[in-house]
């Protein structure tokens, strides 16, 4: 929640101060678990998902201060206390739960202070924690952690986290629904997608105080967030959005559309290819694709190498909305490893089919630079290909290709295929 987070910290501790005994001996019926950077208190009863809490924010630590840019020597000192609610009620009675903070459904932070309601799955509450313990590293680092949607954005994409054997990873794009129960942002997003009502990557950086009262925008804003950091082309520009003094106004989003405003036209395509992929598994470094500011019309045949472990890829080639194209493709290569490799040619293989196509089929996207802000958010309209066709260009636009396979079953494919593209006039 953001109503009071943008009030100056210093008055925001001393409203805590004024709220009642923070530190100190705990009222009966409440449990207190300590580690380096931070105390829970909590009225649950202990079991071991509740007491390994502080080991997950301690092993999150090292992971901010990299995010960040933070010497870990300056977080010396630093200490969060954390309140696990069962009985909301309880922690207010106790002096715990400030009467200033709004009715938050879920979780707050507040200077030092951190609320997290209890969740029916242990995921959804480590994951509740650190979303607000990232809230509470930026504040402390930076005195804001930024604009809307960067806040929960950014907040969302590094709570995302698999625990496991002791050790935490942050960041995650997780394999399935079952690795993060009660989570929901990428059903979320492919449902509003299905139904023509996904906002546009303009839309969500203008969000306001009040946009996150919907659980729409925590997704939307977490698939910014994941878009802007990974994609080549916007990646050097977000970084040093992290890298300068954060403003929780549109100070800060003004910055970032001013260093990637000579390819917004493309971020903007580069964005519908993302959510094309978007799902459990997603890989992003294999699947986002980089468009060129100056294409090659394709006026001559060309060929190209398409690798087979990747995603959408840009062929470097432009055509024009009507144009009539040829295309052919030729190779062997394997989409699955094991129990033994699973050979396939640009048909495909009809034992198994995605999205009504055989696994492994060629497939073919135009890519259209937008150079005004679209009403929607679009997936790219897929072409499916095989191993030979001829066509009229729907659209104007960049060509991609890719295999027909989920972004999560990339991994293990090997080989490559041969395109030839080519006018048909």
């Amino acid at each position: 929640m953001l109503q009071a987070r943008c009030v100056a910290f210093g008055l925001l501790m001393l409203c805590l101060q004024s709220a009642g005994p923070i530190w100190g001996t705990d009222p009966p019926g409440f449990l207190r678990l300590q580690g380096e950077f931070i105390d829970i208190v909590t009225d649950l009863p202990a079991d071991d998902s509740l007491r390994e809490l502080p080991r997950v924010f301690d092993a999150a630590m090292p992971q901010w201060c990299e995010a960040f840019r933070v010497p870990p020597a300056d977080t010396k000192g630093w200490r969060a206390t954390a309140y696990i609610m069962g009985a909301r009620e309880r922690f207010v009675e106790a002096g715990f739960l400030p009467k200033e903070l709004p009715a938050f459904p879920h979780g707050y932070q507040w200077g030092d202070q951190l609320w997290v309601v209890e969740q029916p799955s242990a995921y959804y509450r480590r994951h509740l924690l650190l979303h607000e313990g990232t809230h509470w590293f930026m504040v402390r680092q930076f005195g804001s952690a930024g604009p809307p949607w960067l806040m929960e954005g950014l907040a969302e994409w590094m709570a995302t986290h698999r625990w496991q054997d002791g050790q935490l990873q942050l960041r995650i794009i997780p394999q399935t629904g079952q690795d993060v129960p009660l989570w929901g942002r990428i059903s979320l997003i492919n449902q509003q997608l299905n139904d023509g009502l996904a906002p546009s990557l303009d839309t969500i950086l203008r969000y306001d105080n009040r946009a996150h009262q919907s659980s729409d925008a925590y997704a939307w804003s977490w698939a910014a967030v994941v878009f802007l950091s990974q994609n080549p082309a916007t990646q050097q520009a977000f970084d040093k959005l992290l890298h300068a003094p954060l403003r929780s106004d549109d100070t800060s989003t003004r910055q970032l559309l001013r260093a990637i405003q000579p390819r917004k036209a493309l971020v903007r395509a580069e964005w519908s290819a993302m959510l094309s992929g978007l799902n459990y598994g997603f890989q992003p470094q294999r699947e986002l694709p980089s468009l060129d500011h100056r294409p090659t019309p394709l006026d001559k045949p060309k060929t190209v190498t398409l690798d087979t472990t990747r995603g959408w890829q840009s062929t470097h080639l432009e055509v024009q909305a009507g144009q009539r194209l040829r295309i052919s493709a030729s190779g062997q290569y394997s989409v699955a490893a094991q129990p033994k490799p699973w050979l396939c040619e640009p048909n495909g293989v009809t034992l198994r089919y995605i999205d009504g196509q055989p696994l492994g089929k060629l497939l073919m996207a135009i890519a259209t630079p937008q150079t005004q802000e679209p009403a929607f958010s679009e997936r790219l309209k897929v072409i499916p290909i095989g191993q030979a066709t001829e066509m009229s260009a729907p659209q104007s636009g960049q060509i991609l290709l890719r295999i027909n396979e989920s972004g999560n079953d990339l991994n293990d494919n090997s080989g490559s295929l041969t395109v030839w593209l080519a006018p048909a006039d």
